[in-house]
């Protein structure tokens, strides 16, 4: 692997750190080795061992990290849609959206539940190098109770969709040993309901707290994690007490709950998925009616989320940005619009909302010394921008400005001049 000199750029490294101008990035083999401006060449290296490339002012900063990512959901009008879609359609999908991922700048990602084994054979084909994609924690079916919002089949029809059912103590804990039993990094269960389903409302909750610590105690003696689907204040409230590590949405939280999040904020996780409501709000009616989309009541939903997620922010709890891409009105590519909504609507600046994405990114994916920030030490995990987030936090969204995409010091994307030599400069 060729060495690479970024040089004279802005630096916004992930620490929250002001901005750097003027400098200069070196990578050998797959780490960052040195920082500074006008960065000297190393004499061990011959011109055609070292890629220099010129930024002139352009971002350098890390790879960000998607924290609610759906790979096996791919242009879904329905839920249905997921479960109905054939297996190997589903995994041809996953593919094209782990490519998709990588270059829209997020190298790293943690699954929110896939179809069967999907999410953990694209992780290990990434792993050794056969497939693109970012870092991946993998995640297997959606473990829900009957009855929950995925619950949608008639009672003598079952589907091997994207959700285990099971119920009580016993089922869960059998349910959650086999999907690590299958290499799964962490498992899902829907604690809540969701509002586009007319039987299990967001403001439900679907599992008692001894089902819950049950797939916690489960969890944490194999060394692993539970994420929690979980809007209703009790659902979250069950969630904290029962240990769970990541917990997404949270969007009805009630001042007692809000008060045991932040207590807990040293081992918790918040991913609101903003983008599923944003999206949902601004285009489901083209796909279901307005009548339809006021009915699930996201927009009332959408003002609780920001003004929990703003208290939550400003009370240091991590809220890391993951949107529920996958389905037609809120597709894959669209990542960093949860950045956008982090700085427009729950008020965070936008240094915070890309520490979110890359330092607290590489918290929840438990990479925190080797990812997450430009630091030496660390894996080259890159990304250039042609121009400056901190002003116009949008650009991250606009993937011809992505000008550079490294992943362990290997490009994934390249669309700047490479040279190879250059005047020697005294370290």
């Amino acid at each position: 692997m060729k060495a690479k000199l970024l040089r004279n750029g802005l630096l916004i490294d992930g620490t929250g750190r002001d901005g750097q101008t003027g400098a200069d990035v070196l990578i050998e083999d797959d780490k960052i080795t040195a920082i500074g401006s006008n960065l000297s060449i190393p004499d061990k290296y011959q011109p055609e061992d070292i890629d220099i490339i010129e930024l002139n002012g352009k971002t350098i900063m890390p790879g960000m990290t998607e924290a609610h990512t759906h790979l096996t959901w791919h242009d879904a009008l329905y839920i249905q849609d997921i479960d109905f879609k054939p297996i190997e359609e589903t995994m041809v999908s996953a593919i094209k959206n782990a490519e998709t991922m990588i270059k829209s700048g997020f190298t790293s990602c943690v699954s929110a539940a896939a179809r069967g084994r999907v999410d953990i054979a694209i992780r290990d084909a990434i792993n050794r190098g056969e497939i693109i994609g970012p870092r991946m924690l993998a995640n297997g079916a959606e473990v829900s109770a009957t009855g929950g919002f995925v619950d949608l089949q008639p009672n003598h029809v079952r589907v091997h969709g994207l959700a285990i059912f099971a119920d009580g103590e016993d089922a869960v804990r059998r349910t959650v040993r086999s999907l690590f039993k299958e290499g799964a990094d962490l498992v899902k269960l829907n604690v809540s309901g969701e509002s586009l389903s007319a039987h299990a409302r967001g403001e439900m909750t679907l599992y008692t707290l001894k089902e819950v610590r049950a797939a916690v105690e489960e969890a944490h003696a194999r060394g692993k994690r539970i994420y929690t689907h979980a809007r209703s204040s009790d659902s979250v409230k069950i969630c904290v007490e029962a240990g769970v590590d990541i917990i997404s949405h949270a969007d009805f939280i009630n001042d007692e709950v809000f008060e045991m999040v932040v207590e807990n904020k040293e081992r918790l996780f918040i991913v609101p998925g903003l983008n599923w409501l944003v999206s949902t709000i601004e285009h489901g009616a083209e796909y279901f009616g307005q009548e339809a989309i006021d009915a699930t009541g996201y927009k009332e939903g959408l003002e609780y989320a920001l003004y929990n997620m703003n208290r939550l922010y400003k009370a240091g709890v991590r809220v890391l940005p993951g949107g529920d891409y996958g389905f037609k009105w809120c597709p894959h590519g669209g990542y960093a619009r949860d950045l956008e909504h982090f700085v427009k609507l729950v008020g965070m600046t936008p240094m915070d909302a890309i520490v979110a994405a890359t330092k607290y990114g590489s918290q929840i994916m438990q990479m925190e010394d080797e990812t997450g920030t430009i630091e030496i030490g660390k894996l080259a995990d890159v990304v250039v921008v042609d121009g400056n987030p901190l002003e116009n936090i949008t650009i991250l969204q606009d993937h011809s400005k992505l000008k550079v995409i490294l992943k362990g010091g290997n490009y994934i994307v390249n669309h700047l001049d490479v040279a190879h030599t250059a005047a020697r400069t005294v370290a």
